[in-house]
């Protein structure tokens, strides 16, 4: 078995209606590895000792305290009616003269952040009133309470990230470095980041900008009204890093000597480079050389939270637990579906493809398509790419680190190697830090 001193993290990426990929990979796991096909959130979070989420993945760490059945949580995603409630449009007179002239040029909110707030607390009536520091006791299985919570959000008026902690007590908490480097008794007072419940946390976290919510998520903290972005906008629209620094900094406090970390993502799709040299099957493959202008620009900020950090962040977070730098790290997995070029060399000589099961036609549609997918339509198509991944279709899974020909270098080539590390954890011993 597992020593009893290994820390297990479970990192949830952003990523709107495309978060349902996190559910079906843990409907898989849980099944393959513990005989469960259809757990029920507080089964998946006794696994864990510590949640870490951003945005859609912050609503099924939620949806999990909730006790909900993965089957359930899945259809959070896969019913119109519940995605439109969270994604509820702005009727035209909810629409400024500037945001309407804005939607021509495809910028500007497209959703009410106040109707999505009344949504979370309808889907989620179980815990919407709980404060985070009570959650740990809600979640816990047969009394055994284990399973800390940390939210992302950005703080609108400050402009810093945010963290909505379950564990008050936690040494990265700001608050408890202030009490131990000055050497101030415990305060009577329980620190502002404790004191909001579960479900305002998901929405701070999930009320992302300029394209998508009308306005900052907006609710009480100490009897004072506070102002969220979501916590992409902090870089750690994958939040893995914050998880492993949470396990540090507790280390001694809570005895770790073992951190093993499931970070799952939300699919992401690559291009090549506009230049690329080598031969491509399809144009579209490759990125378009656009000239930059201020709409464009706009634009391309709107969405630049779901980009970069989930590669930088893993593979940041990787290397602080494993300086020797495996190549295949047994203890930090990274499962994520990757749609990117496959890089082949067959009778046709060597060529940049697409990867099996998947055609053009999907391939720029799943390039195109944002994180508020709402239609049937892209929803099929997310589940296409996911159930692709997940039974070995020809989707790879994404890496911590590639190599020039974008296979995995550091990681998990693909998902059935990714889940055999999992399953591992519970089955021998783990390796000491």
């Amino acid at each position: 078995m597992p020593n009893a001193k290994t820390y297990r993290i479970l990192s949830l990426d952003g990523g709107g209606s495309w978060a349902l990929i996190q559910v079906k990979c843990l409907r898989k796991l849980f099944a393959e590895t513990f005989n469960n096909p259809d757990p029920t959130g507080h089964e998946v979070l006794a696994e864990f000792d510590l949640v870490s989420a951003n945005s859609g993945g912050s609503l099924v760490a939620a949806a999990m305290a909730e006790n909900l059945k993965l089957s359930e949580i899945e259809k959070i995603f896969d019913n119109e009616k519940l995605r439109s409630k969270v994604f509820s449009r702005l009727s035209f007179f909810e629409k400024s003269l500037l945001a309407s002239v804005a939607r021509i040029f495809k910028i500007g909110a497209k959703y009410a952040t106040k109707r999505k707030h009344t949504a979370l607390k309808e889907i989620l009536p179980g815990i919407a009133k709980i404060d985070m520091t009570d959650i740990p006791a809600h979640v816990a299985v047969n009394g055994a309470i284990k399973t800390q919570f940390l939210i992302v959000g950005y703080d609108y008026y400050r402009n810093r990230a945010e963290l909505f902690r379950s564990d008050c007590d936690s040494m990265a908490s700001t608050s408890v470095i202030e009490r131990k480097l000055k050497n101030l008794p415990p305060q009577e007072a329980t620190p502002s980041d404790c004191m909001v419940s579960l479900v305002d946390a998901v929405h701070a976290s999930s009320t992302a900008p300029v394209n998508y919510f009308n306005e900052p998520a907006t609710f009480k903290v100490n009897n004072k009204p506070k102002y969220y972005w979501d916590g992409g906008v902090t870089g750690n629209n994958n939040p893995v890093l914050v998880a492993v620094t949470e396990a540090i900094c507790n280390r001694a406090q809570y005895g770790i000597e073992n951190v093993q970390v499931l970070s799952i993502g939300t699919g992401t799709v690559l291009q090549l480079q506009y230049d690329e040299e080598i031969p491509v099957r399809y144009d579209e493959l490759k990125t378009k050389q656009e000239a930059p202008g201020l709409i464009r620009d706009i634009q391309k900020m709107g969405t630049s939270i779901l980009n970069d950090p989930p590669d930088t962040a893993a593979f940041v977070a990787y290397m602080i637990l494993n300086p020797d730098m495996p190549a295949k790290p047994i203890d930090f997995i990274r499962m994520n579906p990757a749609l990117r070029p496959m890089l082949l060399d067959d009778a046709a000589g060597k060529h940049w493809d697409l990867p099996a099961g998947i055609n053009k036609e999907e391939y720029v549609k799943l390039n195109t398509m944002d994180m508020d997918a709402v239609e049937d339509e892209e929803i099929l198509l997310i589940k296409k790419l996911c159930d692709n991944w997940l039974n070995a279709g020809g989707v790879p899974n994404q890496s911590i680190r590639s190599n020039s020909s974008l296979d995995c270098l550091i990681g998990h080539a693909d998902f059935e190697a990714a889940k055999t590390d999992f399953k591992n954890w519970f089955t021998k011993p783990t390796n000491l830090l």
